[in-house]
C-alpha cells in the first residue's frame, strides 16, 4: 500500500428534487435520465461507501483504506465508529427540499437507538435566484412551531433569504434548514444519515414531528461563524472549512501531518497534486472532483497553469 493523493468514484443519489446541473458545472457523466440530488465525494456510511478510483488502492473502499492506513491516512484523529469522520458531497436543487433537521449531542442521547449527531456547512457553488431556509424566525415558540407543522405553514416560522454565488452557510445539529430550488452546493459534514422531516411541503414523504421537535433549537441562528478569519470559512470541533485560490502558476502547500480532502470548485487549466512519497509523483485532477490527502502524505503541493478555487477540509490534528 502506498501514500499517495486519493480520489474517488461519486456516488449519485436520485432525488426528486434533484437535476442534472453537475453535468454542466463539472461535466460529470450522470446516470442517463435521471434528476441527481446528491453526488457523494466522500462517504463511509453504511447506506454507501467511497471507492478508490486511481492509483494501486484502486478499488478499495474508503472503509477498508481507514482501517487499513490508521495513523497514516487520519493523523491523530479517531475513526467515528471505525469509519471515516468526514461526509462530503454536492447537492443539486431543482425544487425546494424538504424542511429537516438534524440531532445535536443531547438530543442523541435522548433518542438513543442509531441516531448521530451531524454538523453541516454550505458552500454555494451556484445559485440561479436560489434561496434557504435556516433557523426558526425570532419569537417563534415551540408551541407556534408544532402547529405551523400541522397546518402546513410552516414556511410562515422559518427564517428564508435569497442567496448568491459563493456564500458559505454554517447549519449546526439543531438548526431547521432546507436548500431551496436552484441552488447547488459543496457540502461538509459529520458523518451522519439522521435526518428528521418536519414537511415536505404536500409532496407525501414521511414527517417525523416528534423526533424534529426533539432537535429543533429554536434560538436565532448565530449571526457570525466559529473561527472564521481570512480563508478560513468555519473551525469546529469536527472539522474545519477553508477556501483556497491561488493565482495561475502559484504553488498551494496543503497542511503537513493533517487528514485533509479538497474540494476542486473551479480550474481553468488541469491541476496536479505533486507529492514525495515513494520517490515522488503527482496526480491530476479538475473542477468538481474531490482528493483525499493522507497525514503521511509528504510534500504535497498544489499547482496549475490557471487561476483555481477549492474547499481545503481538514480533520484536527488529535
Amino acid at each position: 500500500m502506498g501514500i499517495y493523493p486519493l480520489t474517488f468514484e461519486p456516488i449519485y443519489i436520485e432525488k426528486i428534487w434533484g437535476a442534472r446541473n453537475l453535468e454542466r458545472l463539472f461535466g460529470r457523466d450522470l446516470p442517463a435520465g435521471k434528476p441527481i440530488g446528491e453526488s457523494w465525494e466522500l462517504a463511509d456510511l453504511t447506506a454507501g461507501v467511497s471507492m478508490v478510483a486511481n492509483g494501486p488502492d484502486t478499488g478499495k473502499t474508503l472503509t477498508e483504506l481507514t482501517r487499513q492506513m490508521g495513523t497514516d491516512l487520519l493523523g491523530g484523529v479517531a475513526p467515528h465508529d471505525g469509519r471515516f469522520p468526514l461526509l462530503l458531497k454536492f447537492l443539486d436543487a431543482n425544487d425546494t427540499l424538504s424542511l429537516q433537521v438534524h440531532p445535536d449531542a443531547q438530543a442523541v442521547a435522548d433518542i438513543g437507538g442509531d441516531a448521530a449527531l451531524k454538523t453541516e456547512c454550505w458552500y454555494i457553488v451556484e445559485s440561479r435566484s436560489g434561496y434557504i431556509c435556516k433557523g426558526v424566525r425570532l419569537g417563534v415558540t415551540a408551541e407556534q412551531f408544532r402547529q405551523a407543522i400541522e397546518t402546513n405553514t410552516c414556511g410562515d416560522v422559518v427564517a428564508r433569504s435569497e442567496v448568491a454565488n459563493d456564500e458559505f452557510h454554517f447549519l449546526p445539529a439543531g438548526t431547521i434548514h432546507a436548500l431551496g430550488a436552484g441552488v447547488v452546493v459543496a457540502e461538509v459534514q459529520t458523518p451522519s444519515d439522521t435526518t428528521y422531516r418536519v414537511t415536505d411541503w404536500g409532496r407525501g414523504r414521511e414527517i417525523h414531528v416528534e423526533r424534529s421537535m426533539q432537535c429543533i433549537h429554536f434560538e436565532p441562528c448565530a449571526e457570525t461563524i466559529p473561527g472564521a478569519s481570512g480563508e478560513t470559512l468555519l473551525v469546529t470541533d469536527f472539522f474545519t472549512v477553508a477556501k483556497r485560490t491561488p493565482a495561475a502558476a502559484q504553488a498551494y502547500r496543503p497542511p503537513a501531518g493533517q487528514c485533509v480532502a479538497l474540494m476542486m470548485l473551479s480550474a481553468a487549466e488541469p491541476v496536479t497534486i505533486g507529492y514525495d512519497n515513494d520517490g515522488g509523483g503527482a496526480v491530476a485532477i479538475a473542477a468538481g472532483q474531490t482528493v483525499l490527502l493522507p497525514a503521511a502524505l509528504n510534500g504535497a503541493v498544489v499547482e496549475s497553469a490557471g487561476d483555481i478555487a477549492f474547499l481545503e477540509v481538514t480533520l484536527p490534528e488529535g
